[in-house]
């Protein structure tokens, strides 16, 4: 699905997916790792929630960043594999705390999965 491309403007650009009826996962951050459609396994951090510091969505979303990947995933099948639960869902002031609070879940990520801490 398409998001609004707030992630990519904070620096996280992520595959953002509803999830529609299926069994709903705790809301909060996950180390993950991803499947992408040639195979390839990509680790990331991901986001399951309804985004309240954005004013909310109706609906849950699982919001993901890929590490060290680049290329389109738009319209393709991804399979995601939640590996560590990291936090829960919270709300943030603005932008800025939100931006720190995903850089932070992103270097944790990287530690549960084995990776060198780093930005986006």
């Amino acid at each position: 699905m398409h998001g609004d491309k707030l992630g990519r403007v904070l620096g996280w650009p992520t595959a953002n997916l509803w999830l529609g009826r299926h069994l709903e996962p705790a809301r909060g951050v996950y180390a993950v790792t991803v499947a992408l459609p040639e195979g390839r396994e990509v680790k990331g951090v991901a986001n399951i929630g309804r985004r309240p510091t954005l004013g909310g969505d109706p609906q849950t979303r699982l919001e993901v960043h890929l590490f060290d990947f680049s290329g389109d995933l738009y319209g393709q099948e991804i399979r995601v594999r939640l590996v560590n639960f990291l936090r829960a869902d919270a709300t943030f002031a603005g932008l800025e705390e939100l931006k720190a609070a995903i850089a932070q879940d992103a270097e944790d990520a990287r530690r549960v999965l084995g990776l060198e801490a780093r930005g986006p």
